[in-house]
């Protein structure tokens, strides 16, 4: 097996090592832990590359387009599902290397991939969901709100509905600080400092 593992994944060389003495006990037990081995790899690959995702199988999905053949990949991570939940799924030798030989060369291609070649627009979809999993929202979203943003201070600035608009919502606002605002927060200093000085005057008399 080793004669088909060539390439840049093989900075992984002594785990591979792990893959090809499993293989080589030739037994189904062997080929299984072979599997499990190679996805154990794969996992290593994308923490490196910092892929997101909560499961490899996200992981390959969000890595999609830069795996030359994904599909390929799909499969062998399909077979290391059933292997780790069917109890007594079984693989033959022929498979088992079919399988290691198409993660290996998708971990080529995830080693082999530069930052230049992955797009800004990438590379903030990969930080927000590597940052802000808990957050629902897409960067492509922040992007539309941040442009809806930028053209309502336009129409706002540039245009004479936008400066009528800006001038009653600027008026309405200082109605609200200055009039409704301060007005409450007056009549609460007045509401305070009665309560106070009645309490004050009962203590007083009950002395």
């Amino acid at each position: 097996m080793k004669e088909d593992l060539k390439g840049s994944a093989n900075i992984y060389q002594e785990y591979w090592d792990i893959v090809d003495k499993s293989l080589n006990e030739g037994s189904d037990a062997g080929y299984k832990m072979a599997i499990i081995e190679t996805e154990k790899i794969l996992t290593l690959a994308f923490k490196e590359k910092k892929i997101p995702g909560d499961s490899n199988l996200e992981k390959i999905n969000n890595f999609l387009e830069f795996i030359k053949n994904p599909e390929k990949l799909k499969y062998s991570h399909a077979m290391y599902e059933r292997i780790i939940n069917e109890p007594g799924f079984r693989i033959s030798s022929e498979d088992t290397k079919e399988i290691v030989l198409g993660y290996y060369k998708a971990i080529n291609d995830i080693t082999n991939i530069k930052s230049k070649n992955i797009s800004i627009g990438k590379k903030v979809d990969y930080f927000f969901k590597n940052n802000f999993k808990k957050y629902s929202f897409k960067p492509k979203m922040i992007f539309i709100y941040l442009f809806i943003f930028f053209l309502l201070i336009f129409i706002s600035t540039e245009t004479s509905l936008g400066i009528e608009i800006a001038g009653s919502f600027v008026a309405f606002t200082r109605f609200l600080f200055y009039t409704v605002i301060f007005g409450l927060l007056k009549v609460s200093i007045i509401f305070i400092l009665v309560i106070g000085a009645l309490y004050y005057l009962q203590h007083k008399l009950k002395k």
